[in-house]
């Protein structure tokens, strides 16, 4: 995902290499945005419960029925 595409109330994945196993979640719905408008590091608010921070390009945007 490319840092200008990333928006609050986006649902994503983290992309797989660059999934972190211990978290045991892998979607959730962005909550907030962080750093410099080209290069943002973005909350997670993972299906679990649990928010997790990530950069951009770790995640990708997935549609309703994913």
């Amino acid at each position: 995902m490319r840092s200008e595409e990333a928006k609050v109330g986006m649902r994503v994945r983290a992309r797989g290499s660059l999934f972190r196993a211990e978290l045991g979640v892998r979607e959730g719905t962005i909550t907030g945005r962080w750093g410099d408008p080209t290069y943002v590091a973005l909350d997670v608010l993972l299906d679990d419960g649990t928010k997790e921070l990530f950069w951009h390009y770790e995640l990708e945007e997935i549609g309703d029925g994913s």
